[in-house]
């Protein structure tokens, strides 16, 4: 496996370590490269190649968003801040996620998914094909090509798949952001399911193996879209 490089640029040294602690817990990234001024990470991004960048926006006697526009499109930016009013902005510039200060490991790793599942596009070499989500007070990693179906479980979801039914802390709203789109599609508003693993459907249901997963009228159409894009077509 190759393993992912982030560079966190902020001018605070208590966040800076922070964050640099944030990532060394994550077992698919390297020690990070942290610098506290735009010089440095200039330099920095001139001599190597990132995976990934964390970028505080409030930074004085600097627009954040010349730095943005620095960058190689390809490298995925989280903005941190603590400020919401660069939110809109930043999102224009492309960047995956927007995390207020001060925010979570948990909604960090949210911001983490993020960003890689952006790099899961068709052909990528270097994206992952998995996802890490809390299970109690663990963090379980889940593979894409696992997963059967995701359903909604009040604060919580189900993640099915490998014949086995595992609870994690999260909303489905959440999963649906996170998990890759070309591959998982909100079905219900109580079901993610995985196109893959689709059997068959009707105009009010979806077969995934021997399980009935209902077809929310609310979805129909962007499921029959999607269906489309796959070169199938609904006979429903």
């Amino acid at each position: 496996m190759n393993l992912q490089k982030c560079l966190i640029v902020d001018d605070s040294a208590k966040a800076g370590t922070e964050l640099r602690d944030y990532i060394t817990q994550l077992p698919f990234f390297l020690p990070p490269d942290v610098c506290h001024s735009v010089t440095e990470a200039l330099g920095l991004l001139r001599q190597k190649s990132y995976s990934l960048v964390c970028l505080d926006m409030h930074r004085p006697g600097l627009n954040g968003f010349d730095l943005i526009g620095s960058f190689s499109k390809h490298v995925p930016v989280i903005v941190t801040s603590t400020n919401a009013e660069y939110a809109v902005d930043s999102f224009d510039l492309g960047i995956v996620d927007y995390v207020l200060k001060p925010f979570t490991f948990l909604r960090f790793t949210r911001a983490i998914n993020r960003a890689l599942s952006v790099r899961l596009t068709p052909g990528s070499q270097t994206g992952y094909p998995f996802i890490f989500l809390k299970t109690g007070h663990t963090f379980q990693r889940f593979d894409y090509a696992d997963i059967d179906y995701v359903q909604a479980y009040g604060i919580y979801c189900k993640i099915a798949g490998q014949q086995k039914i595992v609870a994690v802390n999260d909303t489905i709203s959440n999963l649906e952001n996170v998990l890759p789109r070309q591959q998982f599609l909100r079905v219900h508003k109580s079901y993610i399911v995985n196109l893959s693993k689709i059997t068959s459907y009707s105009y009010r249901s979806i077969s995934v193996g021997s399980q009935q997963i209902p077809l929310g009228a609310a979805y129909r159409e962007r499921f029959q879209g999607f269906l489309g894009l796959l070169g199938k077509k609904s006979d429903a």
